[in-house]
């Protein structure tokens, strides 16, 4: 197996600045190869890492057709009791990692200034780290996380790939007044864990609806396990998480956001919809590091 992007596994530093950017109509393959490889090209000398990951579209067209045909656009999931996971799909995803904002910031504004005319920017995500690793509702994020090199790189990597990955992201935007107006009991009952000590709840005391609940899937006694990389963002205003997660195949991403929208045949779904909506949704292809060098060569 080849050797993925670096910034995948390597976690460089607390600040995270996200960019999903839609190519114009009209743009030359040659012009938008040769931005991408200066792009990429300077990312290559910053103390920060850069991610780059296409949409199927655009993955198709760099690579002359040769997309893994198993990627595909994210389509609007329509869950029970009104809710729904929105498609949002763009063609290009950046994602800057490292141990200041400001640097994170420099690099994407290089970014933006280099497809100026190319691209559309259209969402903006500064995330950050928030008292270790809790998520903004006080729980600890990614605690399901594959623990050794060896699982997380199972659970991410495409096998026999050039070290390529499917990518899920979604931002969800938190509706924390109604959340924090809850018993902490309530709130561990909805997420299936203890919010301080991040304990796992068992037996009678695991509802069955509650976040954990349907996020831990298993197919055939296999666990579907994500390599999550999700940051808390925001501020008092508007604030939430946007997730981000990678996985060898997109069924993974299925078969979980099914559970939680209550697509599946048992008719249950994940109670921290209620409390926290998804307002964007897209699938995305990362290239193994050589891979996306020849691809856009």
């Amino acid at each position: 197996m080849g050797e993925p992007q670096t910034g995948i596994f390597t976690q460089i530093g607390p600040h995270h600045h996200y960019l999903e950017f839609t190519i114009d109509d009209g743009v030359k393959t040659a012009t938008l190869k040769s931005t991408l490889r200066d792009i990429h090209a300077a990312a290559l000398h910053d103390t920060q890492t850069l991610v780059i990951a296409f949409g199927r579209d655009l993955h198709s067209r760099l690579s002359n057709g040769n997309a893994p045909e198993e990627l595909r656009d994210f389509t609007e999931i329509q869950g029970i009791d009104g809710i729904s996971a929105p498609a949002t799909q763009r063609d290009i995803w950046f994602w800057i990692q490292g141990p200041t904002p400001d640097i994170n910031l420099d690099v994407a504004m290089r970014i933006s200034n280099a497809l100026n005319g190319t691209a559309r920017l259209d969402l903006e995500v500064l995330g950050y780290a928030y008292h270790g690793n809790r998520d903004l509702i006080g729980f600890v994020d990614g605690t399901a996380n594959p623990k050794t090199d060896e699982d997380q790189r199972n659970a991410a990597l495409v096998p026999n790939s050039t070290g390529g990955s499917f990518l899920l992201t979604q931002k969800w935007k938190h509706d924390l007044k109604a959340f924090n107006a809850l018993d902490v009991s309530q709130q561990e009952a909805i997420v299936g864990r203890t919010k301080e000590d991040d304990i796992e709840l068992e037996g009678d005391a695991m509802p069955a609806d509650s976040h954990v609940s349907r996020t831990d899937a298993k197919e055939d006694g296999i666990a579907l396990k994500l390599w999550r990389r999700s940051s808390p963002y925001g501020n008092v205003a508007e604030n939430g998480l946007y997730f981000v997660a990678f996985a060898c195949n997109i069924r993974r991403f299925d078969v979980q956001l099914n559970r939680m929208y209550g697509v599946t045949d048992d008719g249950l779904h994940d109670q921290l919809i209620h409390y926290s909506k998804a307002v964007s949704g897209a699938y995305w292809y990362v290239p193994g590091a050589s891979e996306l060098s020849e691809i856009l060569s």
